[in-house]
């Protein structure tokens, strides 16, 4: 709330400004923390020094250019045509800019058209939002992780199944699920302690995580189960890493030895919902588990 004001406050100084004329426009401008972006056709007409701390660009580089060249693609649309714009009216976005050195930031802009020097102009009041959308992000992140192991967790793996079922949907190739049991997991916990059996957990969902490929989703799915969703692979490839996995857990070094049982299904084959899907999987695992 206190931002929000603060805001506001700084857009009604800048706009005061202009009323009384540019030199006080001008005044104001260089003193306050938001970056001013005031553009006429294709070039930036003016910048303050803020706007020099926020980009990393030199004023002399910022008025050769468009605050467009800013603008990273995806939110370029947002800021690159307000011809039609009427005086007065005002637009919020938050729009993602290239800094001289490449990095990538955040910026909450406010833009309007305003008279400047006699002629209409675009003015982008801009301030950083990129440590307030890395806090978002991660808050976002620990939603969907399993706080052990570091995988996603089952709200994450929901989310990538219907990802996927929409993507077979558009393009018609399958995909496939392993679903893994840690084996004797209860059996480790009462010999070695819940510590050791935490380990255990770890030490399979890092085999996963070498095991799994960019486009690959390793999840924790609860207890002792775990799942990898492989976009667009076949029963035979799938049953080729699932092999990959279990030979992996068979040569570690680590006691106590562990082992996972594995169970696959494909979509839309082997279930035409998310729900079929894993009881396929689930079935085939519990049919492999040691006794």
């Amino acid at each position: 709330m206190l931002t929000k004001v603060r805001e506001r406050t700084q857009d009604a100084l800048l706009r005061e400004g202009l009323l009384c004329g540019e030199a006080n426009f001008r005044t104001l401008a260089e003193a306050i923390a938001y970056a001013i972006f005031i553009s006429q056709g294709k070039r930036l007409q003016y910048v303050n020094h803020a706007a020099e701390i926020i980009t990393g660009y030199v004023r002399e580089e910022l008025l050769s250019m468009n605050f467009w060249d800013l603008v990273h693609p995806d939110c370029r649309e947002l800021v690159s045509n307000r011809e039609g714009a009427r005086p007065g009216n005002t637009e919020e976005h938050e729009v993602k800019i290239f800094t001289k050195n490449g990095d990538e930031r955040w910026l909450g802009i406010s833009t309007a058209m305003i008279e400047f020097d006699g002629t209409l102009a675009s003015l982008a009041s801009a301030f950083d939002l990129t440590e307030r959308k890395h806090a978002q992000e991660k808050v976002q992140l620990l939603a969907v992780t399993d706080p052990l192991t570091g995988l996603g967790n089952y709200r994450r793996l929901v989310e990538a199944l219907d990802a996927e079922v929409k993507r077979t949907g558009r393009t018609g190739r399958p995909f496939a699920v392993l679903l893994l049991d840690l084996d004797q997991l209860k059996k480790i916990n009462d010999r070695y302690g819940h510590l050791v059996g935490s380990q255990a957990l770890c030490r399979l969902a890092d085999v996963l995580r070498v095991h799994c490929r960019a486009i690959d989703t390793a999840a924790r799915y609860g207890g002792d189960e775990f799942a990898v969703i492989l976009p667009e692979t076949t029963a035979a490839a799938a049953r080729l890493v699932a092999s990959r996995i279990q030979s992996r857990l068979a040569i570690d070094s680590i006691e106590p030895p562990i082992s996972a049982s594995i169970g696959v299904s494909v979509y839309p084959q082997d279930g035409e919902t998310i729900e079929a899907l894993l009881r396929t999987a689930d079935c085939e695992l519990y049919g492999m588990k040691p006794v």
